[in-house]
């Protein structure tokens, strides 16, 4: 027996496709070439860098594009449907409303799906292809920067950099000063130069006639060639949770799940040797290192736990948002889809996007479990939806 759509249903869901893509379209467009294109440039990239990082930079936006796109389009579509009487023409053809619906629910569960899988798989892709591309680009800005303004300043990673001169990529009299182990260093050389080691992820610095300092009373002086290697991630390596895919998270909170068990292990066993020698002393100290080293553990376990959570919840918004967006368009609309697309986007702006943020850094910070409360929000909007639907199939 073959699956036949019927005809309303196969006009809704062209109407709600192609003006879905036309509207993202724009959206994107807009973003890129007025935010992300005009920042780029603004913090030293030039156009040609600028297009080169654009493609890897147009991910990271479409989880927050496409739900926008889709309350948007199921305002235009449903809107002018309910204008046209065309709803009212269905259901006096005993057509239920919830039948018009379908086609962009369809579409919004399917859109949630590919919202996942880009915030889990091609996100954390494009995040490493932007890393690559910005190191690349890294030196080019580096040496221009110095050229120009003769100093370099990066707060995040405390290097700061200062030159009498530059000669094509050679500094010539160059002071380094960066945090290494606890203390600031200084380094100062006739000449130096610098080149990028990316699988490493280290600043390789030569330097030619010169001294390093790592104290006031520790100085060192060399001649000839030295080489100095800076690195620009933290130590430990941990990546941010949202340049994980699901899998790797779940697999660090089990990880840590299992550091926890093993510690709490260490704990029982160190308090039970203590108290047999009387050691109190030493139980106090060595139970305050294992708690704080734990804490540390934790903050990174609610970050990992709220991040698998909220993206499930932030991807399936797509559909509740046509879930809401459509029945308040036929209720509504009357051919004026601004006035159904403002009851809905204004809410949503004001209410569902700042309770998500508040629930989630609470959830971070370990006051709340993300398992529920991730998914407020959504709830929200379904009790709602319902509210309105049944107005629609009555009315």
């Amino acid at each position: 027996m073959s699956f036949k759509i019927p005809i309303l249903q196969r006009y809704i869901l062209w109407e709600v496709l192609r003006t879905f893509i036309f509207v993202l379209t724009c959206i994107t467009i807009l973003l890129v070439f007025v935010g992300v294109f005009q920042q780029a440039t603004e913090r030293g990239l030039s156009p040609a860098q600028a297009l080169k990082v654009l493609p890897f930079v147009v991910p990271h936006m479409l989880p927050f594009t496409i739900p926008a796109a889709m309350l948007l389009t199921v305002s235009l579509v449903y809107g002018r449907l309910t204008g046209d009487q065309e709803v009212i023409a269905a259901k006096s053809a005993g057509i239920h409303p919830f039948s018009l619906m379908f086609p962009a629910l369809f579409l919004g569960g399917m859109f949630s799906a590919g919202t996942l899988l880009l915030s889990d798989q091609m996100i954390p892709w494009s995040m490493n292809q932007i890393e690559r591309h910005a190191i690349a680009m890294l030196e080019d800005v580096f040496i221009e920067r110095l050229r120009t303004e003769l100093q370099f300043s990066d707060p995040g990673s405390g290097l700061h950099v200062n030159v009498a001169a530059v000669n094509g990529r050679r500094l010539i009299y160059p002071v380094f000063r960066y945090a290494k182990g606890g203390r600031i260093v200084t380094m100062q050389a006739e000449e130096a130069k610098l080149n990028l080691d990316v699988e490493r992820q280290e600043v390789v610095i030569e330097l030619y006639n010169g001294f390093i300092e790592l104290s006031e009373n520790e100085r060192f002086f060399f001649t000839g060639r030295e080489e100095e290697r800076i690195r620009w991630e933290p130590d430990d390596g941990l990546r941010k949770a949202r340049d994980l895919p699901i899998l790797s998270i779940e697999s660090e909170i089990d990880r840590i799940d299992s550091f926890r068990e093993t510690q709490n292990q260490y704990r029982a066993m160190e308090a039970f040797m203590a108290l047999n020698s009387a050691n109190f002393e030493e139980l106090v100290q060595k139970t305050v290192e294992r708690t704080q080293h734990m804490r540390g553990d934790e903050k990174r376990y609610n970050k990992l736990n709220t991040e698998v959570h909220s993206r499930y919840s932030m991807a399936c918004s797509c559909f509740f948002f046509a879930l809401l967006g459509c029945p308040v368009a036929m209720r509504f609309g009357q051919s004026q889809f601004l006035k159904s697309f403002m009851l809905c986007f204004v809410p949503i702006v004001c209410g569902y996007y700042p309770l998500m943020l508040g629930l989630m850094s609470q959830s971070k910070n370990g006051f709340i479990k993300p398992h529920l409360t991730m998914w407020v929000a959504n709830i929200i909007v379904v009790v709602l939806s319902y509210f309105i639907i049944r107005k629609v199939v009555r009315y």
